[in-house]
């Protein structure tokens, strides 16, 4: 199927509202006269999909001052900046019968590339928490939950920032991710398409033993995140050594229960008493990062609260055959939430890839934010 994208023009404003109407709700539609004046405003940033002569699609959004779409930038079109830093999107559509066939993925392509070579600073937009990792891989990074209420509906901020890439470029730089998990690789990938890989070897479990004994009069919780803040900088530490140049990226994951750190299973057994003592019962996830890059450092942690299902003979049935199949073995509290795990969880608080092993949204911030500060001092 062949499919041509092109700019929007007045003749198609019956079928994009046809369109409109088959993919949002009453409450988050467009109306009629909002999709006329964005015609009017803003044609060069909307976009439509023909199939075989029939519009089958469109994309389109104002150019705005900040990388934040506000409810405001929905109801006032007139709010376009010709001259703005970052594209919007306010809607991207396809009809129902054309979805699944990389229709969308040319709209917001085109889109981007369009933004790009207007000279925007980057691209936003919001969506509905199912829509993050679709939107991910364009290199969109979530921002946390929107400000905005449009359509009575609970929204996320994406953001693609064009300057962070164009600064990564300029200096040719080099990170390196101190961890050989996949899943931590998989996640820097959204926002650093090009990093190393390199494991760090240090004495974790010297470690824990030196902060537990040390631990002063705060909660467990506060011994439990220094533990992790502390093993994810000596990892990255480690491999800094070696690649003073380079930025590296440590990251360390550990499961709290009942005043109790859970690490990696020693074997089936322990892997089975991990997932037996976490059923019925709510633990943090706390996953820590550091990012050593010269004399630069960030170095934080994320919680996530996780609750299990009450342990039943199926649920035991289904753990033992988990452990059986080795997965858990190298992972803190003996589960990947990703994994068969799934199954067991009835409740999360929190951000998801924390309990995945890398906190990415806060990841990227702290990347940023160290490019900005070298970028402000050049």
């Amino acid at each position: 199927m062949q499919v041509n994208i092109r700019k929007a023009e007045l003749q198609d404003l019956a079928a994009l509202k046809i369109i409109e109407d088959a993919c949002f709700p009453e409450a988050e539609a467009a109306t009629l006269e909002s999709l006329s004046e964005r015609l009017h405003l803003f044609p060069e940033s909307f976009l439509v999909a023909e199939a075989e002569g029939v519009l089958v699609g469109f994309v389109n959004g104002a150019v705005i001052d900040e990388p934040i779409i506000r409810d405001a930038h929905y109801h006032d079109a007139a709010l376009h900046n010709p001259d703005g830093a970052y594209q919007s999107v306010f809607g991207l559509d396809v009809v129902p019968a054309f979805r699944r066939k990389g229709i969308a993925e040319k709209l917001l392509t085109a889109l981007i590339e369009a933004a790009r070579q207007a000279g925007r600073k980057g691209l936003t937009l919001c969506c509905k928490e199912e829509k993050i990792p679709y939107y991910e891989k364009f290199g969109l990074v979530n921002s946390g939950r929107s400000s905005s209420t449009h359509g009575n509906a609970v929204w996320y901020d994406m953001i693609l920032h064009f300057e962070e890439e164009k600064r990564g470029e300029q200096m040719d730089l080099k990170i390196i991710l101190a961890s050989q998990s996949p899943r931590r690789s998989e996640l820097l990938s959204l926002c650093i398409k090009e990093f190393a890989v390199q494991a760090a070897d240090i004495n974790e479990k010297a470690i824990e033993e030196r902060i537990l004994a040390e631990a002063g009069q705060g909660t467990f919780l506060d011994t439990a995140t220094e533990l992790v803040e502390t093993l994810a900088r000596e990892k990255a530490a480690v491999i800094h050594r070696e690649n003073s140049e380079a930025m590296v990226i440590g990251s360390d994951t550990v499961v709290v229960l009942d005043e109790k750190i859970l690490g990696k299973p020693v074997d089936e057994a322990d892997a089975y008493a991990m997932l037996r003592a976490l059923a019925g019962k709510t633990h943090s996830v706390l996953t820590g990062v550091s990012i050593l890059w010269g004399e630069k450092e960030e170095t934080f942690a994320s919680e996530t609260k996780v609750s299990f299902f009450e342990w039943d003979d199926r649920m035991a049935k289904e753990v033992k055959s988990y452990v059986s199949s080795g997965k858990p073995m190298d992972k803190a509290g003996s589960y990947g939430i990703q994994e068969e795990a799934a199954l067991w969880v009835s409740g999360i608080e929190g951000d998801y890839n924390t309990i995945v092993g890398f906190p990415i949204a806060l990841v990227d911030k702290a990347i940023h934010r160290l490019l900005a500060e070298a970028e402000a001092e050049k």
